[in-house]
């Protein structure tokens, strides 16, 4: 068997609700594409795609030379023929999220050959993950917070997790102050910055957030800053989290062995996808530390189920919904677990009338923008 073609989808643009974090705004819409790789046995692997149109680009024009006319099992060869391919055009960010994709892709048509889901085919560990209910809208006004968060628990999840990074951090104390009373001290609480302060900010905030017994607090500082978080790992007794916004093993090698980082959160595909995860999942497993994948659209919780210090898959609610829709089939948590799905691949499927219900832009166009906020808030302070 041989791989033939790649192919990204057009765009399918479904109805959202309107979101913000710390440092972007989204529109209410959601934009999303898959990946197909086509072989000459007529078997087709299919996955989500990250970065839209930039990732279509770097797979359909730079990527597929190095995959066409390899043997999809050889997913090793692959990687790294796509790595070394791209080494002088860029080693991180929107190229390795393109060679994640593809690799993820892969691993779906892997598992449609064989007839096993990608967690089978992994060395499945577990048959059902825990999940969390994931917050991801700062500007939610208190009471609608407080309400998705009892939502949250009153859904069976053990642990939510809430946006903060407001202008004024007194904002995000009151916050948190409202949802900890809320859930209770039974249930866990984490927190999301999305690199939205300085060290000194960070060091400040994470001693007066200690009381709420916070699980962990997520990409507090900006991510290349990786001795600031290093140094704010030292400086607090909340547990630091970050990954989502780091790239292959390298990076998290340097997360790991600076000790910069409690929960390592790789995201499934722009870390490199499943083939680099199960590296840094290992590299984290011999440090003794979890992995705690980044949101991904259905192709994350495979890998929490393979590895045996895979600790939670990320519900989150808002961008889940608007996702589903295109499918036929998908992993949804119930009662704070979720189950990879017991199908061949990932087990997703498009639906037959997505590109009829979804393939039309908004007439009004789609606006993605970052926080009028200068570089982020606040600074150096």
């Amino acid at each position: 068997m041989k791989i033939t073609d790649i192919r990204i989808s057009d765009t399918f643009y479904v109805p959202a609700k309107p979101q913000q974090d710390a440092i972007s705004r989204l529109p209410a819409i959601s934009l999303h594409n898959f990946c197909r790789v086509f072989t000459d046995e007529g078997l087709v692997g299919l996955v989500p795609v990250s970065g839209g149109s930039l990732t279509k680009v770097l797979i359909e024009e730079a990527l597929k030379p190095y995959v066409v006319g390899e043997d999809p099992m050889d997913n090793e060869r692959i990687w790294q023929k796509m790595y070394w391919g791209m080494l002088s055009s860029g080693r991180r960010g929107a190229v390795m999220t393109a060679i994640g994709t593809v690799d993820n892709a892969i691993w779906d048509l892997k598992g449609r050959v064989t007839g096993q889901p990608v967690h089978k085919l992994l060395g499945c560990y577990r048959d059902a993950v825990n999940s969390y209910g994931s917050g991801i809208n700062l500007n939610l006004p208190d009471e609608a917070l407080v309400q998705q968060m009892r939502g949250f628990v009153h859904a069976g999840f053990k642990m939510v997790k809430m946006k903060v990074g407001h202008q004024d951090p007194r904002r995000d104390l009151e916050r948190v102050r409202l949802v900890r009373e809320a859930i209770g001290p039974d249930v866990d609480l984490s927190l999301d910055a999305n690199n939205a302060w300085s060290l000194t900010t960070a060091i400040e905030l994470a001693r007066q957030l200690e009381p709420y017994d916070i699980y962990w607090l997520e990409e507090p500082v900006l991510a290349d800053e990786i001795d600031s978080l290093a140094q704010l790992a030292r400086a607090t007794r909340i547990p630091i989290a970050a990954g989502e916004n780091h790239y292959g093993k390298w990076e998290f090698k340097e997360l790991i062995e600076k000790r910069a980082v409690a929960i390592v959160q790789a995201d499934v595909v722009k870390c490199g996808g499943v083939t680099e995860f199960l590296k840094i999942a290992a590299m984290a497993d011999a440090h003794g530390l979890p992995v705690c994948p980044h949101f991904s659209n259905f192709v994350d919780v495979s890998c929490i189920a393979a590895v045996p210090n895979g600790l939670f898959h990320e519900h989150a609610q808002d961008f889940f919904e608007p996702a589903s829709q295109l499918l036929t089939a998908f992993t949804e948590p119930k009662d704070g677990m979720v189950t990879p799905l017991d199908r061949p691949g990932f087990g997703i499927q498009l639906r037959d009338d997505a590109a009829e219900k979804f393939g039309s832009p908004p007439a009004a166009g789609v606006e993605r923008r970052t926080t009028q906020r200068g570089w982020r808030w606040p600074p150096y302070m």
